[in-house]
């Protein structure tokens, strides 16, 4: 059976997943720059030298173009991932949004000494991306099969990553534990809803890995929906205060953590 691990990386508490295939592994965002990047990349041939006893190929997938979430793509091409799969929204706006982002983390005291450690040069972010197109694609990593669904409403460019046969959804910033959900400029709460609509329609799934926080269960994001529901029929469509929620019971919040999920 594949394995699912969820890496939780400084700066910004992303998670990032690797999943290790028979065949093929899939790193699910690349984090926030360089240093998470080739430490994703070399867990990743770590996990599949453990489970296969050779390094697998690697296959990259960015669930949307926040810079947390994607500033380390092109390390991880350097340590020679092979394909990006990303939505096309992304693949368009991806050498814009990198400009963007990356003067908000210079200009920003909070993230000055992390920016210092990115490339000068926006464009050494960028990497050749294999489009996802609307509604969903597949990808099989031997004993493991991948839908990538091109969805929205935290960002223009949001993907979910779907392991049918495992039970587990790794949503992205469309779910966020412990911290409210971010709704910026890119948002849009109407799809949002939408989105997270579909992601409960898979009914399969019992495991959702979001882009923040713990790991959750289907309430859990049954009740992220239905606060956004609510804030989108009182609000205009971006850039609201979403309420945070936080997982029942003990857990691991310590940083940097991994851990390999429970899929008996």
């Amino acid at each position: 059976m594949a394995k699912v691990n969820v890496l939780s990386l400084n700066p910004a508490r992303v998670n990032c997943g690797i999943v290790t295939g028979s065949e093929r592994s899939l790193i699910i965002d690349s984090g926030p720059g360089p240093n998470t990047a080739r430490l994703l990349a070399h867990r990743a041939a770590a996990l599949s030298e453990a489970a296969n006893g050779r390094p697998n190929p690697i296959d990259v997938v960015t669930t949307h173009d926040h810079w947390d979430h994607c500033f380390g793509n092109s390390a991880l091409a350097a340590e020679g991932a092979g394909t990006f799969f990303a939505s096309r929204s992304f693949a368009v706006d991806q050498e814009a949004s990198s400009w963007i982002a990356l003067d908000a983390l210079r200009s920003d005291p909070e993230t000055h000494e992390f920016a210092r450690k990115l490339p000068a040069d926006p464009a050494d972010l960028l990497v050749e991306v294999t489009p996802i197109e609307s509604g969903h694609s597949v990808l099989d990593l031997g004993d493991c099969r991948v839908e990538f669904h091109v969805l929205g409403g935290h960002s223009t460019a949001d993907v979910v990553v779907r392991l049918p046969d495992l039970g587990v959804v790794f949503t992205g910033d469309l779910v966020e534990e412990g911290d409210p959900p971010q709704a910026g400029a890119d948002a849009a709460l109407g799809d949002w809803v939408r989105s997270l609509e579909t992601v409960l329609s898979f009914s399969e799934a019992s495991v959702f890995v979001p882009g923040h926080g713990v790991v959750v269960d289907r309430d859990f994001v049954a009740r992220q929906c239905a606060d956004i529901d609510g804030y989108r029929t009182m609000s205009a469509d971006a850039e609201v205060a979403l309420p945070a929620r936080a997982m029942p019971g003990e857990h691991d919040r310590t940083f940097p953590r991994e851990c390999e999920l429970r899929l008996d």
